[in-house]
């Protein structure tokens, strides 16, 4: 396979088990993988090693599962040392961090819709307007009302995106990086594409998916997005 610079953007595993309560899990969370979400980054490895593609670098959040998931990619280049690399650890959620995310779903929906609750709104019309708020969140990187918080976070993952794709760009040309992250920071990596490319309409990673960017002619472009391998 030619000498190209890539940069692998890849989402851990599994975090839950069928039939868990699911938790929104963010970086005061810190939970390690299920036995899926193990397998999950095992075959990121195996597909992009299956691909052709010799990862020179890997790096990851400092947290159970995304360690974990790096390490399981690493196990097929010969278990490469991860590098820790702090702004990929996922977004501090605050109140909602590590509660049922069908709770947070009302919240959002709550603070979404004030100054326009009366007594004839329905828990089903705010639970609505809580999943239209986290479905633009997922697509498009729009934080919703009650994580107004998270702006400034938000604004700092663009130039921490930026910087690294320039670091990448500099110090590994014509080689391969993963960046082992969560779906909060992933969807940042955007900032890497000229004008308003778009990764396939929605910036959300699934669980134990990768995206790939490719470096050419001085710009960032993307190949793939949220690609999620079989097990």
């Amino acid at each position: 396979m030619s000498e190209v610079t890539r940069l692998i953007v890849v989402r851990h595993g599994n975090t839950f088990n069928s039939g868990d309560v699911i938790l929104r899990v963010g970086s005061a969370t810190d939970i390690p993988l299920t036995e899926k979400g193990v397998a999950q980054g095992n075959a990121v490895g195996r597909d992009l090693a299956a691909s052709g593609i010799k990862v020179d670098a890997i790096f990851a959040a400092p947290l159970l599962r995304t360690m974990r998931s790096a390490e399981e990619i690493a196990s097929h280049y010969g278990n490469m040392q991860v590098e820790v690399e702090k702004f990929l650890t996922e977004l501090d959620y605050g109140m909602d961090d590590g509660q049922p995310e069908e709770d947070i779903v009302l919240r959002v929906g709550i603070v979404e819709s004030d100054g326009s609750i009366s007594a004839q709104t329905s828990l089903d019309e705010l639970r609505e307007a809580g999943k239209a708020a986290l479905k633009k969140w997922d697509s498009e990187a729009v934080l919703p009302r009650a994580w107004e918080h998270l702006a400034p976070r938000a604004a700092q993952l663009e130039k921490d995106w930026a910087e690294f794709g320039k670091k990448i760009a500099s110090d590994f040309a014509g080689k391969t990086v993963v960046a082992v992250t969560s779906n909060g920071i992933a969807r940042f990596s955007k900032v890497l594409l000229d004008g308003d490319e778009a990764l396939g309409g929605n910036l959300k990673l699934a669980t134990g998916a990768y995206g790939i960017y490719i470096y050419e002619n001085g710009a960032w472009r993307s190949e793939k997005w949220n690609v999620r391998p079989e097990l």
